[in-house]
C-alpha cells in the first residue's frame, strides 16, 4: 500500500484500533562524574498498564478460538 503523501498515511494509522492508553513518566539518574558533580539526564520512560493490554488481547475477536 503506497500513500500520495504524510497526511494520508498518518490519516490511515489513526483509523488503526486503539489499545491501552499511554502514560510518560520522566526519571532522572542519579549518577556522579569522577569529580563527585552530579550527572543530570532526563528520561522519558513511555508504558501502558499491563491489566488493560491482556484485557484488550482478551476483547480481540482474532484471538477468540
Amino acid at each position: 500500500m503506497s500513500f500520495h503523501n504524510n497526511q494520508s498515511f498518518l490519516k490511515k494509522v489513526d483509523e488503526l484500533p486503539h489499545g491501552a492508553a499511554w502514560s510518560c513518566k520522566k526519571i532522572q539518574g542519579n549518577r556522579m562524574d569522577e569529580k563527585g558533580k552530579p550527572l543530570h539526564e532526563d528520561v522519558e520512560l513511555w508504558m501502558r498498564n499491563p491489566v488493560e493490554c491482556i484485557k484488550d488481547l482478551i476483547r480481540n475477536p482474532l484471538f477468540k478460538d
